[in-house]
């Protein structure tokens, strides 16, 4: 059986060619040697003879194999689109049509891993978290384009360095040579400094791919996570605080007046004149808390029309010019004529001004001034609040706008405050896509800059509501 298995990979033409070229030889040798032929007409004979054999070896065997080997070496320096142009039925054409057959296999192989790698390549890119590999010395093999813009670093200028070269943390080197020694994953919560304080959800994960081992490590940013956290947790603490005190001085109050009577009606007159002031406070903080949800949340109904900076000014001044009397501070408009409208809701751009003129009365000394200005920047316009008052640290500057958040807590209680107004504020700006900036300095006074464009892109419509 395996004798016939070994006669069928054999091409007849080719060995019946041959046969019939080495019969001719012989019988011409046959002819010599029984001196029918001389030796001149034998050459005659075999020289054409062999020429002709040499022709059949080349066209069959020689030709075939050269082009067989070019084509290989072109196919080793990667162009798998080079083809083998031999058609013949025996051996030599069954080599080249296999290894054009290796060749589109090998090109459909390279097509697939490199889709599979471009779409791992644009996975990784449009993660919103760093992903850093490493190798089993802890060397970085790949970064992907958000681990660059965390750290301010890029592949070509960090490949092949450790990682604490790179990132100067050492909590995060210690987890990850714990990884890459036990060749378990790790969770960790680390803080990074460098390039600015951040908080970081950390995993690191075993990388075991054949003889290559290392580590993927995996940063998630959770500082904005963990602010807020923070700042939940104070607001909780703070509007207790807030509502304890006067609850807590309403009850005192009512407790005396249950146990002493009614006898002293000045006395009376005094404790509830308290009790009334603590609980106009509560009712305020209550008001403010439910009206800044409401902004927050977007849950207020807008009115948008068009906003004369000069009336609303006017109308500020009015509300505002009683509190500035009975402290003896001077308010001023400083409008330059023809100022473009605005685009937005009267009462609550009002109550903004309200606000930031309330903070400037309250903190300027008697004999200060308080004054109101305007200017067109580019497209959009500036109102600017500015006081002679006490100024704010520049440590505090950040917070001033965060909820319940005071410089001075037992002043600000002192005169009425309770840490929402400048809270109000901000989200009543951003909400007509505008911004808040304040600029200050201790015994200097201070600057609330507000921009509005105008044409506020946050209006239903645009300028079809004007």
């Amino acid at each position: 059986m395996k004798f016939w298995r070994f006669f069928q990979g054999i091409g007849w033409r080719p060995v019946a060619s041959y046969f019939f070229m080495l019969f001719l030889f012989f019988a011409i040798l046959k002819l010599y040697a029984a001196q029918k032929i001389s030796f001149a007409g034998a050459a005659a004979v075999t020289l054409p003879l062999a020429a002709g054999l040499a022709w059949v070896l080349y066209r069959r065997v020689i030709g075939p194999l050269n082009e067989i080997i070019a084509a290989a070496r072109e196919i080793a320096r990667g162009n798998l689109e080079r083809e083998i142009n031999i058609t013949s039925r025996d051996e030599i054409g069954d080599l080249a049509r296999s290894i054009n057959d290796v060749a589109a296999r090998l090109r459909v192989t390279i097509d697939e891993i490199t889709a599979e790698k471009n779409r791992a390549q644009a996975i990784l890119n449009s993660m919103a978290d760093g992903v850093i590999a490493v190798d089993r010395e802890a060397r970085i093999i790949m970064v992907n384009p958000a681990a660059e813009t965390m750290f301010g670093i890029n592949q070509a200028g960090c490949s092949g360095k450790s990682l604490l070269e790179v990132i100067r943390n050492y909590d995060l080197d210690r987890t990850l040579h714990k990884v890459l020694a036990g060749n378990k994953p790790l969770t960790r919560e680390i803080q990074i400094i460098s390039p600015e304080p951040r908080i970081f959800h950390l995993h690191i994960t075993p990388l075991n791919v054949g003889n290559q081992d290392g580590a993927v490590v995996l940063l998630r940013d959770v500082t904005e996570r963990r602010r807020a956290e923070q700042m939940r947790s104070e607001f909780v603490a703070n509007v207790s605080h807030e509502l304890r005190t006067p609850l807590t001085s309403i009850r005192g109050f009512v407790e005396t007046l249950l146990d002493s009577g009614t006898d002293d009606p000045e006395m009376t007159r005094h404790f509830l004149g308290i009790i009334a002031s603590e609980t106009g406070r509560l009712s305020k903080l209550v008001e403010e808390l439910l009206y800044l949800s409401k902004v927050e949340e977007r849950r207020v109904i807008h009115r948008w029309q068009r906003v004369e900076i000069g009336t609303l000014v006017d109308r500020v001044l009015a509300v505002c010019g009683n509190h500035a009397e009975e402290k003896e501070i001077n308010i001023r408009a400083n409008l330059p004529p023809r100022l473009p409208p605005l685009f937005g809701d009267p009462d609550m751009l009002a109550q903004v001004l309200i606000n930031l003129m309330d903070n400037a009365i309250k903190y300027t000394p008697s004999g200060g001034t308080v004054t109101v200005s305007a200017s067109v920047e580019e497209d959009e316009i500036r109102i600017d609040v500015a006081d002679t008052g006490v100024g704010i640290p520049a440590e505090s500057l950040p917070r001033i706008f965060e909820r319940f958040y005071r410089v001075d807590k037992a002043r600000s209680r002192e005169l009425g405050g309770i840490g929402l107004g400048l809270a109000i504020v901000k989200h009543i700006i951003k909400g007509h896509g505008g911004r808040v900036e304040v600029k200050s300095a201790p015994g200097k006074g201070s600057v609330f800059s507000i921009f509005l464009p105008l044409e506020n892109p946050s209006a239903p419509g645009g300028n079809d509501n004007a």
